[in-house]
């Protein structure tokens, strides 16, 4: 998928369960300014792909309405080198629609798990 492709300021993308989130361009200038993440211009797919497919949706601990998309990549590549076990973390508001922000970690991020629903 390469970059966001911005119409009137904002990109949207569709999850999993076919919400529809706008990530506004000066959030994705936030996203890859942040702590040198500039190889998120190159890695928004793994973004879209995090909100498509995640292997699990946490609620925030700290803010209603905010939930983190979570899933693992064994290709998150950063300035030709491997992170290693790489999960991508998206952080949206389901209130408003909006994706916060996005970050990678080497570890799984406690949280309560929203979904999958356990049975």
């Amino acid at each position: 998928m390469g970059k966001p492709k911005f119409k009137a300021g904002k990109c949207i993308i569709v999850d999993y369960a076919n919400r529809e989130l706008e990530l506004l361009e000066s959030t994705w200038a936030h996203i890859v300014q942040e702590r040198g993440r500039v190889y998120f211009e190159r890695l928004f797919d793994k973004l879209v792909a995090t909100l498509e497919k995640p292997v699990a949706v946490k609620k925030s601990s700290k803010i209603a309405d905010v939930v983190i998309y979570e899933r693992f990549f064994d290709d998150f590549y950063i300035t030709n080198t491997v992170l290693g076990r790489a999960f991508v973390n998206v952080v949206v508001n389901w209130k408003t629609r909006k994706i916060l922000t996005a970050y990678p970690s080497r570890k799984r991020k406690r949280g309560r798990i929203i979904w999958p629903r356990k049975r």
